[in-house]
């Protein structure tokens, strides 16, 4: 035994401060950055905030999930524009989604059983105002058959304000806020039940599958985009939820997408002049040298986060048009990978850009995880997105006939008769997914309801 020494070479990455606080400000949501740079401000000397006035650029206010919803929703997010926004006032006495339904529930003559059993459902509905319970779990909990729960949910939740509350899925919360009677409604319902798989299409397509006219499409169109799939946000939910949208995709004059990234008062800080040509001790030096170091950094750390963001958010604009013009039934395929080759970053920095973040849209404020999925091939070389294979499968099992329910290879085979390539295997996944039955349990589901209705 006796001490050597030897040489060896090896790559590691280290990152420098530099690098960490620009990956710290790029992962922050707008409002853990308000913060952030607020202490930042109050510590160091060499940082300094531009009042809002003092800059050409607006303040874009924050924005209250649950006052997204609506017909008129992004009118109203630019409405605000730079007025002040007093959000105190705004959620005054403004009773929770679980408050206002019970509320409403009251109200409605019904017998003592049912309104037990509509209260335990509103209470089980999420922060959408869904209904996502597996029926029969929740039906055995309760003491009562499907029939029963299926009866109560279709007789009085569902004809609770705001419409589309109690859905079981957004295909399902879109269809209850359309009105058969009305013709335009009529052809919405057509695309939503038989044709949700082509919305992602181009127009010619959906033209000859549905038989519809150019016009009849565009009003079909145009009145699903002003549907609402998250009904609960616009009663607050379990509280309201604030969020400052990092990208806002707005449609131009011409039909496309401009793309801008807002900025908040503390977004606009500069280097502090006051100190720049005055004479330091040795001591105070080191400290000023130090801070006005960090002041560059976290400068330069918010020009690569807006960089970034814009970056993201033409790319994401490109890709996803359809979803950024009817929501999310006109989702593509589309996989943060993809993105990152696009943007030519690594895809863990796409994640950071992406995760807790939300972009306010044509279609409403959604969260910006919500643009990515994965997808399935078509026969004709192209993909389509699994939320609308879930969504078809879900239109599949809705229009089957009770007694004669279709299996996961039937519908496999449906699917692949539209187009799509896709096993049984993956269908009864997508299937549990949406927490639908298998054929055999629904089967007999219907005969217990028809031996039920014997009695």
């Amino acid at each position: 035994m006796k001490a050597t020494l030897q040489t060896s070479l090896s790559q590691r990455l280290t990152l420098t401060p530099q690098l960490t606080l620009s990956l710290k400000i790029l992962a922050m949501n707008r409002i853990e950055l308000d913060q952030y740079l607020e202490e930042c401000i109050e510590r160091n000397p060499m940082l300094e905030s531009i009042p809002p006035q003092n800059e050409s650029e607006p303040e874009t206010p924050r924005t209250d999930i649950a006052d997204q919803a609506g017909d008129n929703r992004w009118e109203r997010f630019y409405q605000r524009g730079s007025e002040a926004y007093d959000r105190m006032a705004h959620i005054q006495d403004q009773p929770t989604l679980c408050e206002a339904l019970h509320l409403q529930l009251d109200q409605q003559p019904m017998d003592d059983d049912a309104r037990t059993l509509a209260h335990a459902i509103i209470d089980s509905l999420d922060d959408d105002g869904l209904f996502r319970a597996d029926t029969a779990t929740f039906a055995a909990e309760h003491g009562v058959d499907e029939a029963r729960l299926e009866n109560v949910i279709t007789r009085y939740i569902h004809n609770l304000e705001p419409a589309g509350i109690g859905a079981r899925d957004i295909t399902e919360c879109l269809l209850l806020q359309l009105d058969p009677t009305i013709p335009v409604d009529r052809h919405a319902r057509m695309l939503l039940l038989h044709f949700q798989h082509l919305l992602g299409e181009d127009e010619t397509t959906l033209l000859q599958a549905s038989g519809l006219t150019a016009e009849q499409l565009h009003a079909a169109m145009d009145r699903m985009r002003r549907l609402d799939p998250f009904p609960g946000h616009d009663l607050g939910g379990q509280g309201n939820i604030y969020i400052e949208p990092e990208i806002l995709f707005i449609r131009n004059a011409t039909g496309g997408i401009d793309v801008e990234i807002p900025r908040s008062a503390f977004h606009r800080i500069h280097l502090n002049q006051r100190w720049q040509n005055t004479q330091w001790s040795s001591h105070d030096k080191k400290f000023v040298d130090t801070a006005m170091q960090e002041a560059n950094w976290i400068i330069h750390g918010l020009t690569q986060r807006r960089e970034t963001l814009l970056k993201l958010g033409r790319c994401l604009a490109r890709r996803q048009k359809r979803l950024l013009e009817i929501g999310f039934l006109g989702i593509r395929p589309l996989t943060m990978r993809e993105v990152a080759e696009e943007m030519e970053m690594h895809e863990s920095t796409v994640s950071r850009v992406v995760h807790g973040k939300y972009a306010a849209t044509p279609a409403g404020v959604m969260p910006l995880k919500a643009f990515f999925s994965t997808g399935l091939q078509t026969r004709s070389g192209g993909t389509i997105s699994s939320f609308r294979v879930r969504q078809r499968i879900k239109a599949l099992i809705d229009s089957e006939h009770a007694d004669k329910p279709i299996s996961d290879q039937g519908i496999a085979e449906k699917l692949q008769h539209e187009g799509i390539e896709i096993a049984r295997r993956t269908v009864a996944k997508y299937r549990e997914q949406l927490g639908l039955p298998s054929s055999s349990q629904r089967r007999r589901a219907a005969k217990n309801r028809q031996n039920q209705m014997r009695r």
